[in-house]
């Protein structure tokens, strides 16, 4: 197969609130079939959370004296000593980061944890992270010019918040269409095929 066959050049713009998937032969074995959402982006660089790599620690094991089970997400190899969580609940706008139409970045970690507690919040509209993804000025450009990386952001975030992770990479991308909608079916290691 012709390698220009794979040169996909997205037409959306890289901004806060979208996400990023891996092309479906990115060899980095960290980000292999990574989707990270975009949760900072500037002249300086960018930062995002992998939504798609659960860890085997939940937040209880993590946070002493939380009683909640659910799970934390890898969100990237940096400062993976604190945890941060997305959310969709217009109970937490205050102190919190829109970054699209009904997702926000961050806000009072106390009031999240109370609001899971007393059955205020559903667990498909928050999820945890134990670091974060980050490229200094310029990286991540460079990344999407080499074809690391397809911008999307037209999406439905039921598919950010899915409990069902392994199937996220597949879905946004079947779901978006186009080149992305054949890469959905690409395999992990096409010398099997």
């Amino acid at each position: 197969m012709d390698i220009d066959y794979f040169n996909f050049i997205s037409k959306s713009k890289l901004e806060i609130g979208s996400i990023i998937v891996s092309q479906p032969y990115l060899a980095d074995n960290y980000f292999n079939r990574s989707v990270i959402l975009i949760c900072d982006h500037n002249k300086n660089g960018s930062i995002g959370f992998q939504i798609n790599k659960p860890l085997n620690i939940s937040l209880k094991e993590t946070i002493k004296n939380i009683e909640i089970d659910d799970k934390l997400y890898l969100g990237g190899p940096v400062d993976n000593k604190n945890i941060y969580f997305i959310h969709k609940s217009s109970k937490l706008k205050k102190n919190s980061i829109r970054l699209n139409r009904d997702i926000y970045f961050g806000g009072d970690l106390d009031y999240l944890i109370k609001l899971i507690l007393n059955n205020k919040i559903k667990s498909n509209e928050y999820k945890f992270f134990l670091g974060y993804s980050g490229w200094s000025k310029g990286q991540l450009y460079d990344e999407i010019k080499d074809n690391s990386w397809i911008i999307i952001s037209q999406f439905n975030s039921k598919n950010i918040f899915t409990p069902n992770y392994k199937n996220i990479w597949n879905n946004i991308l079947k779901k978006s269409g186009g080149l992305n909608k054949m890469f959905s079916n690409y395999p992990i290691d096409p010398r099997l095929n």
